[in-house]
């Protein structure tokens, strides 16, 4: 072949992998615009993900799985399983910063023992309520979808729903443990402050127990490792073992006077000072049997 021919044809070869290229960015091209068109369309319903508060959160969580619901059904580029999966997991790790950044409330770990149990609680309720209200909102649209869509061979509105909630489940699991902790820090806080006779001695055994879980100085937030998990299970049986104290003690101040109106005095005093529900139950038995 002359040298001619040799480079018409390098030259030929040149001109079909620049066609090719240039096939392949003007797909991408208007892939990235279609995508930033309907992705711009999350934009009001993400910001609160990262400037509000659970309760916020959860209050646009219609609009935004109406969104998404939307870019899935007429995206042509952005609806694969893949890709929204991927846009759902996102979503859930921001949730989860924001309820880390409003349980710590700017501050370190360790200087969450220092809040007003009652305002913490409400705050560690708030997330498990937005993370139940994230899934439940999920399945009804993925409902709505799979109705609208009944033999239509559309792709359902179905992705990995592991990958998408275990996250924020495994989030949630901690914060349960921490209601519970400070519910009882709660309840013996309560207790102290009514000055009852050999009260004292329950409320120092709770404070030992409290300090000693504290000095283990986990990291409350990081619920991908267990240690904590194994001290809350001595911390719940230790407790557990003050509840049968408490109850004894209960039992024994009722047993002390027979006069009904004392009993019923005592019994809403207690009422409003107890916060574990099996105290609680009991209570409501001793109540039952007065009346």
């Amino acid at each position: 072949m002359s040298q001619r021919g040799i480079g018409n044809e390098n030259i030929s070869k040149l001109m079909n992998d620049y066609n090719r290229l240039d096939l392949q960015l003007t797909d991408k091209l208007n892939e990235a615009k279609d995508n930033f068109k309907y992705l711009s369309t999350l934009e009001k319903f993400i910001e609160p993900l990262y400037k509000g508060t659970p309760e916020q959160i959860e209050e646009t969580l219609p609009a935004l799985m109406n969104t998404i619901k939307m870019i899935h059904t007429i995206a042509r580029f952005y609806n694969t399983a893949d890709k929204m999966t991927g846009l759902f997991m996102k979503i859930t790790n921001q949730m989860i910063t924001n309820c880390k950044k409003r349980i710590l409330d700017g501050k370190k770990s360790d200087d969450i023992w220092n809040r007003d149990p009652a305002e913490l609680i409400k705050v560690l309720e708030s997330c498990i309520k937005l993370n139940k209200a994230y899934k439940d909102s999920y399945k009804e649209t993925k409902d709505k979808v799979a109705e609208m869509q009944r033999g239509s061979g559309h792709t359902p509105f179905d992705f990995t729903e592991t990958q998408i909630f275990g996250k924020f489940d495994l989030l949630c699991r901690r914060v349960a443990k921490l209601i519970e902790i400070f519910t009882t820090i709660q309840q013996f806080q309560s207790l102290a402050k009514h000055n009852l006779e050999n009260m004292e001695e329950l409320t120092n055994s709770f404070q030992n127990i409290i300090k000693d879980f504290q000095n283990k100085r986990h990291d409350l937030m990081d619920y991908a490792k267990n240690n904590f998990d194994l001290e809350y299970v001595k911390f719940t049986v230790e407790i557990q073992g003050l509840d049968t104290r408490l109850q004894s003690f209960i039992d024994e101040n009722f047993s002390r006077f027979r006069n009904i109106e004392y009993s019923i005095r005592l019994l809403h005093k207690f009422e409003n000072t107890l916060k574990r529900d099996t105290l609680r139950h009991s209570l409501t038995n001793k109540y039952n049997s007065i009346l």
